[in-house]
C-alpha cells in the first residue's frame, strides 16, 4: 500500500480546482480531505437505506475515491463537461457540485439538484451529467466534445465508465466515431474488476487496453492508490486532451461496498484484506492527522446535513409536461404548413425542397450539423436529399460510419453542448439501432434533469414501403416512439411546405423531434390544391409547440359530413385517391384531417368532427395492431362516452412486408382497403 505521511493542518472545505496544471503544495490535503468527503457521504446513503429512510437504489463508489479526487484537480467546471455513470456521487462532488443538493434529490426533497426527478444516478449540475444506462451517454459526451473543438473553447469532455461496459456495442461505434473526428474525450475506465455481481474476466475477452488502441485512442493503464502521484499524472493526460485528441485512460481500482446495497457475495476473507489495503483506511488506521481531522468533520458534516433536510417538505411534481416550450409559436394557424403555389408550380421534386430545407437551415444557423450515412458529395445521400450540401458546408455535413446509435448520440451531445443537430437515418428500419438513445437519452433529458437541459436534436425518418426493399427495408417504425414523453413525431405529407416543416423541426422546437419522411414522396412535387371537391379549413393554434394538422371538408363549416377520415405521410395520396369517386359518385360527404404532429397527439378538431360524423376512419401505412389509428379511435371514444361511435382502422396487415412487389401490396394497405373502411362505417 502507497502512504503519504507527513500531512499536518486541518482538513479544508473542499471544492473542485478550477484549473490544470502542476499540484499545490496544499494539493495533498485537499485530496485527502476530498476522499473522506466522498466516502463520508456513500455510508451515511447505506445507513439512510437500511433504516428505510431512502427509496430507489444508489450505487457507492467507497475504494474509488482517489480516481475522482485525483482526476478533478484538473477538471475546470467552468469550460470542461462531465458524463458520469450511475456510480456517480463521488464525480460530482469531486466536480464541485453541492453535496445540499446531490443529498436532497436522492431523498426526494425540495432543493435537489434536479427536483426530485432524477435521483442517485440522474444527476445535473452546470457541465456535469450522469445516468444510468451503461455505455448510453458516451457517444453524447463525444458529440459534446465534438461542439467544443468547433467552437475553440479550449474545454475538454470526461466520461466515466466501468469494466462492465465494455460489453456494450456504442462504447466501439464511439471510439470509431471520435478517433475519427479527435475530439477531446478523455474516457476514464474505473476498472473495479466486477461488473454488477460478475467477475469480469468472465465478460472481457482480449486485452482491455487494445480495445482502446484499436481505434488509435492513446491509452495508460495504472493503479488508482495513492492520490498525489495520480493527480500528477492525470494533469498530464487532461493538457494533452485539452490539446483535442482523445485518451482513454484505464485506472485499477477496487470497490469496497456492494455494487447497490446488499448485492455483494465477494469473500469475507477477501473483503477483509481489501479494506486492509484501501489508501484512505490505510491513512486512519496510521493516525495521519489530516486524514483523521478530515475524516471527523465528514463525519459530521454528513449527518448533519441529513438533520436539516429531514425537516425539508417532499419535492412536488410542478409540472406534468416534459417538453421544453419554444421562444415564440412554431405556427399560427394551419395555413402556415400549406404547400405554396410556387412550389406546386415547380420542377423541384419534395427531395430536393428537403435539401433546400437543410440548405435553409445550415446558413440561418451556424450552431447547426447534419450527421449521417454517405451524405457527402457526389452521392448526397441515398435518396439525394444531401446533394451539394457538403461541397458547400465540409465542415457541417458529417458523413458518419455505419453505426446509428452512436450518430444520433453524437447528436444528442452536441444538441446538448448548444448545438443543433439534423440526423439523418438512412432507412427508418435501422432507427430501432439507436432507440436507447431516441428513448432514454434525448426525450428524457429535459424533464430527467429538472428543466435545465434542452436536447433539439431532429432525427430523420426515412420510412415506408411499396418499393420493393423487403422486410428491413420497408417499414413504418413511427408508432414505436409515439407515446415517448419528452419526444415529438412528426409526419411530412405532399400537402406539406417541406422546408417550412422542417425548419420548424430542426431551427425552432427546442424538443428531440422525429421526424418521418415517406421515401415515396421523394420523387413527387406538392399539392396545393384541395383534393377534388374538398375545401381547406385553417384552424388556428393555441399551442406554441404544436404542429397543426391540415383539415379538409367536403360541406360548408357549420354542417356535418357523412365520414371522418384521418391519415398522414406518404399514403395521403392513396387516401386521397380512394376518397375522390366516393365523393364523385357515391356522393358521400367528409371531414379529412391530415396529421401533421403525430405524438402527442392534439385531435381536439377531429373530435369535434366525430361527434358530428358518428363515423370514423383511421389509415395508415405501419401495423394497424397498436398503431395510430388504435390510439385515435381510443382517445375519440373517451371523449364522447354514450355517443353512438362506428370506427375502422386501415393499416398493414401483422406480416413482416416481403420484398415481392405482388406480395407487398397484399400487406400494406391500397385503395381497395380505404373505400371498404368506408362502406363499413356507413
Amino acid at each position: 500500500m502507497t502512504s503519504v505521511s507527513g500531512l499536518a493542518g486541518a482538513a479544508e472545505e473542499v471544492t473542485a480546482p478550477a484549473r490544470s496544471g502542476p499540484l499545490r503544495r496544499e494539493e495533498p490535503r485537499r485530496l485527502v480531505a476530498l476522499m473522506a468527503r466522498i466516502r463520508a457521504f456513500e455510508l451515511e446513503l447505506l445507513r439512510l437505506f437500511s433504516e428505510g429512510k431512502l427509496s430507489g437504489t444508489t450505487h457507492t463508489c467507497v475504494g474509488q475515491e482517489a480516481c475522482a479526487a485525483a482526476l478533478y484537480a484538473h477538471v475546470d467546471p467552468r469550460s470542461d463537461a462531465v458524463f458520469s455513470n450511475h456510480r456517480c456521487h463521488g464525480h460530482f462532488l469531486a466536480y464541485g457540485g453541492p453535496m445540499r443538493g446531490l443529498l436532497a434529490e436522492i431523498m426526494g426533497k425540495e432543493g435537489g439538484t434536479c427536483q426530485g426527478r432524477g435521483g442517485s444516478q440522474h444527476l445535473c449540475y452546470e457541465r456535469f451529467f450522469s445516468q444510468g444506462i451503461q455505455g448510453g451517454s458516451l457517444p453524447i459526451a463525444a458529440g459534446y466534445a465534438f461542439r467544443m473543438k468547433a467552437r475553440q473553447t479550449g474545454g475538454l469532455v470526461v466520461a466515466h465508465i466501468g469494466d462492465g461496459t465494455l460489453g456494450e456495442g456504442v462504447v466501439y461505434e464511439t471510439l470509431n466515431l471520435a478517433g475519427l473526428l479527435q475530439v477531446p474525450l478523455l474516457i476514464v475506465l474505473e476498472h473495479n474488476g466486477l461488473a454488477q455481481s460478475t467477475d469480469t474476466s468472465r465478460t472481457t475477452a482480449g486485452d482491455v487496453e487494445a480495445r482502446f488502441r484499436a481505434f488509435g485512442w492513446a491509452t495508460d493503464r495504472r493503479r488508482a492508490g495513492d492520490p498525489v502521484a495520480l493527480a500528477k499524472h492525470l494533469g498530464e493526460v487532461l493538457a494533452y486532451v485539452r490539446a483535442g485528441r482523445p485518451f482513454a485512460q484505464i485506472l485499477d481500482t477496487t470497490r469496497l461496498m456492494p455494487h447497490s446495497k446488499g448485492d455483494d457475495h465477494r469473500p469475507a476473507d477477501w473483503l477483509r484484506q481489501a479494506w486492509e489495503q484501501d489508501f484512505l483506511q490505510g491513512l486512519l488506521d496510521q493516525g495521519d492527522a489530516t486524514a483523521v481531522t478530515a475524516w471527523e468533520r465528514a463525519q459530521n458534516e454528513v449527518p448533519q446535513l441529513v438533520a436539516e433536510l429531514d425537516t425539508q417538505p417532499l419535492a412536488e411534481l410542478k409540472t406534468f409536461s416534459p417538453y421544453a416550450v419554444p421562444q415564440g409559436p412554431l405556427f399560427r394557424s394551419s395555413a402556415d404548413l400549406l404547400a405554396s403555389a410556387e412550389q406546386g408550380n415547380t420542377p423541384k421534386r419534395i427531395n430536393e425542397l428537403l435539401g433546400l430545407g437543410l440548405e435553409h437551415c445550415l446558413a440561418s444557423d451556424p450552431e447547426v450539423v447534419l450527421l449521417g450515412e454517405d451524405l457527402l458529395d457526389p452521392y448526397g445521400g441515398a435518396f439525394k436529399v444531401t446533394r451539394g450540401l457538403s461541397t458547400k458546408y465540409p465542415d457541417r455535413v458529417l458523413a458518419t460510419p455505419i453505426s446509428e446509435a452512436a450518430i444520433v448520440g453524437f447528436g444528442n451531445g452536441f444538441s446538448l453542448a448548444g448545438g443543433k443537430a439534423i440526423v439523418e437515418i438512412m432507412f427508418g428500419d435501422f432507427v430501432a439501432l439507436a432507440a436507447d438513445q431516441i428513448i432514454n437519452q434525448a426525450a428524457k433529458a429535459h424533464f430527467m434533469y429538472g428543466g435545465q437541459v434542452m436536447v433539439p436534436t431532429t432525427v430523420r425518418l426515412v420510412s415506408g414501403g411499396y418499393r420493393g426493399y423487403g422486410p428491413t427495408h420497408s417499414q413504418s417504425l413511427e408508432s414505436l416512439f409515439c407515446g415517448v414523453a419528452g419526444l415529438k413525431v412528426v409526419a411530412l405529407a405532399r400537402r406539406h411546405q417541406p422546408q417550412k416543416l422542417l425548419a420548424a423541426a430542426a431551427l425552432h422546437d427546442p424538443n428531440p423531434v422525429l421526424f418521418v419522411e415517406n421515401k415515396l414522396l421523394y420523387s413527387l412535387r406538392p399539392l396545393t390544391d384541395p383534393p377534388a371537391g374538398f375545401v381547406f379549413r385553417p384552424t388556428p393554434v393555441t399551442d406554441p409547440g404544436y404542429y397543426p394538422s391540415l383539415a379538409y371538408s367536403t360541406v360548408p363549416a357549420d354542417a356535418a359530413a357523412d365520414v371522418t377520415v384521418v391519415t398522414y405521410g406518404g399514403l395521403t395520396d392513396v387516401v386521397e385517391q380512394a376518397l375522390e369517386p366516393l365523393v364523385r359518385e357515391e356522393e358521400l360527404d367528409f371531414d379529412f384531417f391530415i396529421l401533421t404532429q403525430l405524438s402527442p397527439l392534439h385531435l381536439e378538431d377531429v373530435i369535434a368532427s366525430v361527434e358530428r360524423t358518428g363515423c370514423l376512419v383511421t389509415i395508415e401505412e405501419g401495423p394497424q395492431a397498436f398503431g395510430i389509428g388504435s390510439e385515435i379511435c381510443a382517445r375519440v371514444s373517451e371523449r364522447l362516452p354514450g355517443r353512438p361511435l362506428k370506427s375502422v382502422r386501415v393499416g398493414a396487415r401483422d406480416l413482416p412486408i416481403p420484398s415481392s412487389r405482388h406480395q407487398e401490396r397484399r400487406v400494406l394497405p391500397g385503395r381497395e382497403d380505404v373505400v371498404a373502411a368506408v362502406m363499413q362505417v356507413i
